[in-house]
């Protein structure tokens, strides 16, 4: 199977995870089922947020499939109400929601509306940072391009490394400002400030709110409108508030969904302020063949009942307690262990460097073990060194207590 993956899907361009690819066919709740059998605990996929083909979404999705499902040129009450239930979930002045198919299609739709509202032309993104696979956001994901890569009109901000006491409002708008001082010597003026809102590509920060605050400040201050891209941190993982940004009581001039939104379904999702679509709407149409469909309609609508009525956002804050709470104790007393972070149910791990191996060699080692231990997670940061736990939301206190048991045994056995 992987052979002939490789032959016709790419090769090389389009790689799999771990040494030894998975064939999984099946998933339940948090778990993944390979063709021998073997069930795997998923603590990386935020794609299954409500869990694995969890039946509220597979029966709304084949029940409207069966019935109707075209394009957004034509009415349909689906559409209308998960826009409005969407937007009833965020700040006020936020008024106004497109759907995509992917978080890539709501960045680079995020992209057209800053440039036509601000009239600018360059971005300002996090050092580490991954937006999406298009060719523009690749150029707005620093933290993939290729060594000596430098896009035109992108520049960049430090993140917010470090003890919070000195990750202050007035030190990020500065951040954002030597940025857009670099812009504009080089005759490049900023349109949008991007960044994750739990900055994952940085290696899963713990930002402070008066941090996120500063950002848009120095965004507004650049004349430029400000991002909170919520793919990976947002429907309810950091808690009932549903969304990274507004735990920390900001208001984004945009916003972008993706993963999630579908819990399996392809869609995504820009919300901002009408003024700001009305810009766009001056010159052009908006329409994407696959966005807004009312089979989409119907996941995003069951997504939303399973988190409202199950309270999975707040279990994730209390799982996500826990979880940390047991890697900090597994880190106190493991030297191939460092600092423990993360906001509701997400975590990073710092991974140390043994004997000659790099950090990030005993980062991967430690994912393949736990691969042999039935565990599925991943590794993100700068260096590829953090332990990255992203699970889906249906976690509950043993799955954690499951997850980091098979870590110290990982652990344990590479250090033997």
């Amino acid at each position: 199977m992987p052979g002939r993956r490789a032959r016709s899907m790419g090769g090389p361009l389009s790689p799999l995870f771990y040494r030894e690819p998975l064939e999984l066919v099946r998933g339940e709740g948090p778990w993944l089922y390979a063709t021998d059998g073997t069930r795997y605990l998923d603590a990386y996929n935020n794609v299954a947020v409500v869990g694995h083909a969890h039946p509220a979404v597979t029966n709304a999705v084949s029940s409207q499939m069966a019935t109707l499902n075209t394009h957004s040129r034509y009415l349909h009450s689906g559409i209308v109400g998960l826009a409005e239930r969407i937007l009833e979930t965020m700040p006020p002045g936020l008024d106004t929601c497109l759907f995509t198919t992917s978080g890539t299609e709501a960045n680079e739709l995020a992209w057209r509306l800053a440039t036509e509202y601000t009239g600018g032309d360059a971005a300002i993104v996090a050092e580490h940072a991954f937006h999406g696979s298009s060719k523009l956001m690749a150029d707005l994901s620093s933290n993939e391009w290729p060594d000596g890569y430098r896009p035109r009109r992108v520049a960049t901000f430090e993140a917010a490394h470090g003890p919070a006491a000195g990750l202050t409002r007035a030190v990020a708008v500065r951040r954002v400002e030597q940025a857009a001082a670099t812009l504009r010597a080089a005759d490049e003026s900023p349109a949008l400030v991007l960044a994750d809102s739990q900055f994952t590509s940085e290696g899963i920060i713990d930002v402070p709110d008066e941090f996120l605050g500063g950002l848009i400040d120095g965004a507004h201050a650049a004349h430029a409108l400000y991002l909170a891209d919520e793919v990976q941190s947002g429907y309810g993982r950091s808690g009932p508030q549903l969304w990274r940004f507004a735990r920390a009581r900001v208001t984004p001039d945009i916003v972008t969904l993706g993963k999630p939104m579908g819990a399996g379904y392809p869609i995504g999702a820009v919300v901002t302020r009408r003024e700001i679509a009305d810009a766009l709407a001056g010159k052009y149409e908006y329409f994407s063949t696959f966005a807004a469909t009312p089979a989409a309609a119907a996941a995003g609508h069951a997504v939303l009942d399973v988190l409202q009525m199950t309270g999975l956002p707040e279990q994730a804050v209390e799982v996500g307690i826990r979880l940390r709470e047991r890697l900090r104790e597994l880190a106190a007393d493991e030297p191939l262990l460092g600092e423990v972070r993360g906001t509701g149910l997400l975590a990073g791990v710092d991974v140390a460097s043994h004997g000659g191996a790099t950090s990030r060699e005993v980062a991967r080692s430690v994912l393949e073990s736990l691969v042999g231990r039935g565990v599925l997670a991943g590794l993100t940061g700068p260096r590829g060194d953090v332990l990255k736990v992203r699970p889906p939301l249906v976690w509950e206190a043993a799955h954690a207590d499951l997850f980091t048991d098979q870590l110290h045994r990982s652990l344990s056995e590479l250090r033997a």
